[in-house]
């Protein structure tokens, strides 16, 4: 009798350990998260880490083994979590195209600088961090490859895109990424520098329309002046 009540208090309390340990490792996640984007990867302690989620050094290598693997699991789910909101202005129409489905996309993207700049300066990091830990160097390629393949499924899907060379919509995906970078990366050292999401959508607006135009001069050419 006294061994089953002993067994059932166990398993009783099994789910809220568990729920405690998920609790714990959430904690732990979400200050490294915030404490690598004040102090960077090299500048974030145990000490501080445990500190600010409210639990024992001990609890970090339970959950994760070391602290390294504690911060590259951070800056992994950062990085992870920009490249979502990077991917995230679409579909456009479908019939649209490349340079309006840009358009299209250029004004969430800089209205999103703001609220996703700590997740894009823990995303910094872990790509420095990166150069010095191959297993995170494989996970973040990885999940580049990721992101410009879904890029590429988009625009494969719509009706213009479906006759573009698969390495032309890889190149057109790599343009779209980079911008969004480097977009954030200038915020972050002169925020007024950057364009606004209305400028940024009639610069793609013009260079559709002025592609529009130098397509249609040269099919009016002749084939004598087009060899020329």
């Amino acid at each position: 009798m006294t061994s089953s009540l002993s067994s059932s208090a166990s398993s009783a309390a099994s789910p809220t350990s568990s729920a405690r340990g998920k609790d714990t490792k959430a904690a732990l996640l979400a200050a490294a998260k915030r404490l690598i984007g004040e102090r960077g990867y090299g500048g974030t302690s145990v000490r501080e880490l445990a500190a600010a989620a409210g639990a024992n050094i001990a609890a970090i290598n339970y959950h994760f083994g070391s602290r390294d693997k504690l911060l590259n699991e951070a800056v992994l789910q950062a990085f992870l979590q920009w490249a979502e909101r990077v991917g995230a202005h679409g579909p456009t129409d479908p019939e649209a195209e490349p340079l309006q489905q840009l358009a299209a996309r250029a004004r969430p993207a800089v209205q999103d600088i703001p609220s996703m700049q700590s997740a894009f300066v823990v995303a910094l990091e872990a790509i420095l961090q990166s150069r010095r830990s191959p297993e995170l160097h494989e996970q973040l390629a990885e999940h580049y490859a990721k992101l410009r393949q879904l890029a590429v499924e988009e625009m494969a899907a719509s009706g213009r895109g479906s006759h573009q060379s698969r390495r032309s919509l890889e190149v057109a995906a790599s343009y779209m990424i980079a911008v969004v970078d480097g977009l954030q990366l200038q915020a972050l050292i002169d925020p007024s520098a950057i364009p606004t999401g209305d400028e940024l959508a009639a610069l793609y607006e013009g260079l559709a329309a002025a592609a529009r135009a130098s397509g249609s001069s040269s099919s009016t050419e002749s084939p004598r002046e087009r060899a020329r």
